[in-house]
């Protein structure tokens, strides 16, 4: 895989036979889905790290399960030998997986829209002036918060800088959108009541595994 746009993959994760990719998962893939505390919790972990397991087998050309995925210091999964950057993200029932060649980082998220939290309270502890200038003046602040919040996640996600990252990254809007030091950002339309994001940065040295 040598591209330096990300794929990027939505998941139905309310699958009635999500049982059917149980068997791609790892062992201590396995446990965590076991030790969820719902069948909708279980299955919905399922069906995302079976799916996630097939696609990266389609892209190296390798069997699902024996795909080694390890985690960098900061938690941030990778894949063991083969030169392929992913992320995964599930809100609900929604998932979206994205991947990228080498030199690249990729980082996604979906959140599903929710009214049970004072978005701009949030924002205001969360955000930088001008993003929550931009949420005031929005049509949907509510939606709009969470846009900012995914598009924050995704770059997080992707460099590993955590809550700091996400504080100090600014989304811009001018010519093709940006968020903090990322080369893309882009917005990815999931089903009505959530939103998404896609961000690449530039790669950094493949992680040490011995």
């Amino acid at each position: 895989m040598d591209v330096t746009e990300p794929f990027v993959w939505r998941v139905h994760l309310d699958q009635p036979d999500g049982a059917r990719w149980a068997p791609l998962l790892s062992g201590p893939e396995r446990d965590r889905a076991a030790a969820l505390a719902t069948p909708v919790e279980r299955r919905r972990f399922t069906v995302a790290h079976g799916v996630l397991r097939a696609v990266l087998g389609r892209l190296t050309g390798r069997p699902p399960a024996e795909l080694v995925l390890d985690a960098e210091d900061n938690g941030r999964p990778f894949l063991v030998g083969r030169p392929v950057d992913f992320n995964l993200s599930h809100s609900a029932e929604w998932a979206l997986i994205g991947a990228v060649g080498p030199h690249l980082r990729v980082g996604v998220d979906v959140e599903q829209v929710r009214d049970d939290l004072d978005h701009l309270a949030m924002a205001r502890h969360l955000y930088q002036p001008a993003e929550v200038e931009r949420l005031t003046r929005a049509a949907s602040p509510r939606e709009e918060y969470f846009r900012l919040w995914c598009a924050k996640e995704a770059y997080v996600k992707a460099t590993g800088e955590g809550l700091p990252g996400l504080r100090n990254a600014l989304v811009t809007h001018e010519g093709n959108a940006t968020v903090g030091s990322s080369r893309s950002l882009r917005w990815i339309e999931v089903a009505p009541g959530y939103a998404g994001a896609v961000v690449t940065t530039a790669g950094r040295p493949a992680p040490r595994t011995g």
